[in-house]
């Protein structure tokens, strides 16, 4: 498993490489940090200006984040080439940085700007900005409701937290000892799933034992992994983990995967990333819930079309909301497959170790 994540945060890191050109070509240019562009060819718009669009992600080292990257630059290249340019950016979980980027695709006059914000109320002054320059915004993965003029498209986080915390409710041992781990302060996901854990299983299970919940400012590995070890030195026995995402809850296992005391611990996140699922298939890993960022993609750029096309003026949408454990496992390791996110050699290979 430790070997799955370092794998995966290396991929990530060579997504957030930087790229953009002219016509049909890829040349590389910094933006204020980190840029990844694809250019292609495009539609003019009425009045000779040329679509272009941008897509600000919070943070390509993130596993999830770079999946979402990933899947707009496919969405584009299949479907949107001819309309606009697509400009991919790296916020490098910086809410500063991730400001900055915005105030130059205004400058720079994006016609759309797709914003994945880092902290919803660090960036919501900023996403209406560009709704007042007459600059079309949507938010997504977390939508940022409050922007007056703006549209959003994401995932109802809240109700993330309460599939993962009603089945909690179900599993979860009498008087287990539990840890709850987060991240990302102020963004509606993280604090919306973290809301639904304390409403829902923490009220309903009043037999189990909080030992702590920790609210990271980092979201990486090392600090996921430094905060488990941390609370089983100083507890001990824990036997379930509630987390906001897969990448919290892998790097927690992975503290104890060795330990025999802790065979049988739960663990819960969010995202479903291909490491997940296969933890999922090994019996590693509890329950994850999907953020299907296919769908993101498509809807995002679906809705920058329109918007630019002026079908409409303010889009509002949300994806599904979809719980995955060991008994519906098989279906989405399928999906990822025919996807190309997973290949059968991977998950043979996964199992067998």
């Amino acid at each position: 498993m430790k070997k799955l994540l370092a794998v995966l945060m290396a991929v990530c890191m060579v997504l957030s490489m930087s790229a953009c050109g002219g016509g049909d070509k890829k040349e590389t240019k910094a933006v204020s940090g980190e840029t990844k562009t694809e250019t292609g060819s495009t539609k003019e718009a009425s009045g000779g200006e040329t679509y272009k669009v941008a897509f600000i992600s919070r943070n390509m080292a993130d596993s999830f984040a770079a999946r979402i990257a990933k899947s707009m630059e496919e969405e584009w290249e299949a479907n949107y080439k001819d309309l606009f340019t697509l400009d991919i950016l790296d916020a490098e979980s910086d809410s500063a940085k991730e400001n900055t980027l915005i105030e130059t695709c205004i400058t720079k006059e994006y016609d759309c700007i797709i914003i994945q914000p880092n902290d919803g109320d660090l960036q919501l002054p900023y996403a209406q900005k560009v709704v007042d320059a007459g600059i079309k915004c949507i938010t997504t993965n977390a939508g940022i409701r409050e922007v007056e003029g703006g549209s959003w498209i994401d995932a109802d986080p809240y109700d993330q937290g309460r599939v993962l915390a009603e089945l909690a409710v179900e599993k979860a041992p009498e008087n287990a000892r539990v840890v709850i781990l987060s991240c990302n302060p102020g963004n509606l996901h993280t604090e919306s799933r973290l809301k639904a854990y304390k409403d829902i299983f923490v009220k309903q299970r009043p037999d189990c034992e909080i030992l702590a919940e920790k609210i990271t400012d980092r979201a990486d590995e090392g600090t996921f992994m430094a905060t488990m070890e941390d609370w089983v030195q100083s507890y001990g026995k824990i036997d379930v983990v509630l987390t906001i995402g897969d990448a919290l809850a892998m790097s927690c296992y992975e503290v104890v995967k060795d330990n025999p005391d802790y065979k049988d611990i739960q663990t819960y996140g969010v995202d479903a990333v291909p490491e997940a699922l296969l933890a999922i298939k090994k019996g590693t890993y509890t329950a994850t819930v999907m953020q299907n960022t296919k769908e993101l993609a498509e809807k995002n750029l679906a809705a920058a079309a329109r918007l630019l096309k002026g079908e409409d003026e303010v889009i509002e949408e949300s994806i599904d909301t979809i719980l995955i454990t060991k008994d519906n496992v098989d279906e989405y390791i399928d999906f990822y497959i025919e996807q190309g996110a997973l290949t059968q050699e991977e998950v043979d290979e996964a199992i067998k170790n």
